[in-house]
């Protein structure tokens, strides 16, 4: 048991330095859309398998078929979780305007605000995390379906 928990840990790790080199690597070079997606794959791969989620219910969701399934709702979770958007179970708006600002071009930061204003009263839900995480994800989709980053 100790050691799936290390090899967990240690995985968790390695994404957070794949995530973070390329949080460092926007430094000097605003994202689009489909790089930040593509960056992401490293964490979809983890949520996928961490949760048991079937690859095909993310995939159907960006092309806008959201099934109410449980373990798609958790792989929302386990996205937001480990991209810093929500904690104990509660989205950070905060957190999300600033990478939105740090990390996309200029013309897109703007469409994510406004995305975010929409969902507002989703993001204050108190309600199950992985919910709240998929009802939010939702409404971003709902509101401009490019907006969805997480592949």
């Amino acid at each position: 048991m100790q050691r799936i928990r290390m090899k967990a840990t240690g995985t968790i790790f390695f994404i957070s330095c794949v995530v973070m080199a390329n949080l460092q690597n926007a430094e000097s070079k605003k994202l689009s859309f489909d790089e930040i997606r593509k960056a992401l794959q490293p964490v979809k791969k983890h949520c996928l398998d961490r949760v048991g989620t079937d690859p095909k219910l993310p995939d159907n969701a960006v092309k806008g078929n959201f099934v109410s399934d449980r373990k798609l709702q958790c792989y929302y979770k386990c996205m937001m979780l480990n991209t810093k958007v929500m904690k104990n179970d509660k989205i950070i708006e905060k957190a999300l305007s600033k990478i939105a600002e740090h990390m996309l071009q200029e013309d897109s930061v703007s469409l994510v605000l406004k995305a975010m204003e929409k969902c507002h009263s989703i993001a204050m839900k108190s309600m199950d995390g992985c919910q709240l995480a998929y009802d939010y994800t939702k409404c971003i989709y709902d509101y401009n379906s490019m907006l969805l980053i997480y592949p």
